[in-house]
C-alpha cells in the first residue's frame, strides 16, 4: 500500500510539472520541425489521457519493465542497475563510520554523565544534527582535498581505469582482479563522502543511544546486575547497552534506506556516480520514467529496511515474539 501510494503520488506530480520533457529533449537535440515533435510526443505516450498513461505504468511495472530514459535513451531498469552498486558501497562505508562514531560516543556520554565527555559528545551531536550535508562535504573537500592534497572527487583518480566489472563496487573488484593500486584509489575516494554521511547519522544515533542507555543504566535490572557483582564492563555491554539498543536500530534502519536511496547532495558534490545523481538528472531533465522507478526503487528500499528492522529487535530483544 505504502509503495502503491508513493509510485502514484510521484507519476502525478510529475505530470502537473509546467516543463515538458519532449521540449527539454528537442532542445536539446536541437529539433525544430514540429512533426518531429509530434512524433516523439507520440512515441513517449505523453498524447494520451493520464489515466491511460497510469494503467500503462502499473502494466509495465508488473512485467518488470520501469520504461526507458528519456535523457539516456536505456531501459530505466538497466541505469538503476548500473548507478546503484556506486550507492551501496558508498551506504556502506557510511554506515560503518556512522557505528564507529555513535556508538563509542554515546556509551562514553551515558557512563560519564555530566563529565566534559559527555558535554563534548552532545555538542558534537547538535553540532553534526544542525550542520547540513552539503556544508559538510564543501568543508572536507576544502581542507583535506585543496589545502592537504588528498584525493578529490569521483571514484577513482584519473590516472586508474575502473576494474572488470563483477559487482559493480570499485573496492571490491579490484580485490576480485587483484588489482591493489586500485583498490586502494577506490577506498581513499570512499573516505570523504563516506564520512560525510557518517558524521550525520552519527549525531542522531549518538543521542538516541545515549538517551536509550540513561534510562537502562537507571533500570532496575542494572541495580541487581551490580548488587551481584558483576564486573562493570558486563553490566554496561551485555545488560544496558544490549537493551539500550532498540531505539537506535529503529533509526539506523531507516538512516539505511536513506544511504540507499541515494544522498543527493553528497554524492552530487563528490560526483558520485550513483543512485543520487541519478535522481538529480532525472528532475532536472523532467525524465518521467527515470523519476517513476527512482522512487518505486526507494520505496522497495526503505520497505525491505523496515521489514528488517522488525526482524532484528527478535534477535535483540528476546521478549519480543512474532505470531
Amino acid at each position: 500500500m505504502v509503495i502503491w501510494g508513493t509510485v502514484t503520488i510521484t507519476f502525478l506530480i510529475a505530470r502537473v510539472l509546467p516543463s515538458n520533457p519532449v521540449m527539454l529533449y528537442v532542445g536539446q537535440a536541437q529539433i525544430t520541425d514540429p512533426k518531429v515533435i509530434a512524433q516523439i510526443t507520440h512515441q513517449w505516450g505523453l498524447d494520451r489521457p493520464l489515466y491511460v498513461q497510469y494503467i500503462a505504468y502499473f502494466e509495465n511495472i508488473l512485467t518488470g519493465n520501469l520504461g526507458t530514459s528519456y535523457t539516456s535513451q536505456r531501459a530505466v531498469i538497466i541505469d538503476l542497475q548500473t548507478r546503484m552498486p556506486a550507492t551501496i558501497e558508498l551506504s556502506i562505508f557510511a554506515l560503518i563510520f556512522t557505528l564507529l562514531i555513535a556508538i563509542p560516543v554515546a556509551i562514553v556520554s551515558a557512563t560519564h554523565k555530566n563529565s566534559p565527555f559527555d558535554h563534548a559528545g552532545r555538542i558534537f551531536s547538535i553540532a553534526g544534527f544542525s550542520a547540513p550535508s552539503f556544508w559538510i562535504a564543501i568543508m572536507l573537500l576544502l581542507i583535506f582535498f585543496r589545502e592537504l592534497g588528498f584525493v578529490g572527487p569521483g571514484r577513482l583518480s584519473p590516472q586508474f581505469v575502473a576494474p572488470p566489472f563483477v559487482t559493480g563496487m570499485y573496492t571490491i573488484d579490484a580485490l576480485i582482479a587483484g588489482n591493489l593500486p586500485v583498490f586502494f584509489d577506490a577506498f581513499e575516494h570512499l573516505i570523504l563522502p563516506g564520512l560525510t554521511l557518517g558524521l550525520g547519522g552519527s549525531a542522531v544515533t549518538m543521542r538516541l543511544l545515549r538517551s536509550s542507555m540513561l534510562e537502562a543504566i537507571n533500570s532496575d535490572y542494572i541495580r541487581t546486575a551490580r548488587m551481584k557483582g558483576l564486573r562493570e564492563r558486563v553490566v554496561i555491554y551485555r545488560h544496558a547497552f544490549r537493551n539500550a539498543l532498540i531505539p537506535m536500530t529503529t533509526y539506523v534502519g531507516l538512516l539505511i534506506g536513506g544511504f540507499l536511496s541515494g544522498a543527493v547532495l553528497t554524492e552530487t558534490i563528490f560526483s558520485w556516480n550513483g543512485m543520487g545523481q541519478y535522481t538529480i538528472n532525472a528532475i532536472f531533465a523532467n525524465d518521467f520514467p527515470a523519476l517513476q522507478g527512482v522512487v518505486l526503487f526507494e520505496a522497495f528500499i526503505f520497505a525491505g529496511a523496515n521489514l528488517i528492522v522488525d526482524l532484528a529487535y527478535g534477535i535483540i530483544d528476546p521478549r519480543v515474539r512474532y505470531a
